[in-house]
């Protein structure tokens, strides 16, 4: 495979993916010494996901979710993380919003769709992929919105959810949803 199967192919991987890393932890801290700097402007931000199948169960939940400067979250939340985060401007700025858009491996969609939002649009095989069996089973037939769902995935330190901690937290989906 001409050397691309081998140690060699792994280093290059490593190497790519600590980089990339890195210039997200870079841009990242860049973004929060300009919020400090233009504190008059806002105290929040809100955190954006990439909305694909390889998005991580923390970002996808954290997708949309608006923190005060320095008390939540920060990309990059694992190697390779690929979410960032915009400032939340106050209302007199909400015309610049207007018929804003952002990406999704199927093209723009409307700016403000969360990840699960997004997600229920996806044909059924999708979501399986993206989430498993059990958790595609909850997330399609246990009648949870979107935010319900994205909510019971993490604990209070953003770590995901196991399926019996979920099911101590909202039982009665569980039970519509025959598991």
């Amino acid at each position: 495979m001409q050397y691309k199967d081998g140690l060699l192919s792994i280093t290059k991987r490593g190497a790519d993916a600590m980089v990339r890393t890195a210039v997200q932890h870079a841009a990242s801290q860049a973004r929060a010494e300009t919020w400090k700097s233009n504190a008059d402007l806002s105290t929040e931000y809100e955190f954006v996901a990439t909305l694909d199948s390889r998005t991580t169960v923390q970002c996808r939940s954290l997708d949309r979710r608006v923190f005060k400067i320095g008390k939540g979250p920060m990309p990059p939340l694992h190697i390779k993380c690929r979410s960032t985060t915009i400032l939340k401007l106050p209302s007199e700025f909400d015309f610049l919003n207007k018929g804003a858009t952002r990406a999704s491996v199927n093209g723009p969609v409307p700016q403000d769709l969360s990840y699960y939002d997004w997600l229920k649009q996806q044909p059924e095989p999708f979501i399986r992929e993206v989430l498993g069996r059990d958790r595609a089973k909850l997330f399609l037939d246990g009648g949870l919105s979107a935010d319900r769902f994205a909510a019971l995935q993490l604990d209070r330190n953003f770590q995901p959810l196991t399926l019996e901690q979920m099911k101590a937290l909202e039982p009665l989906a569980f039970l519509k949803a025959g598991l």
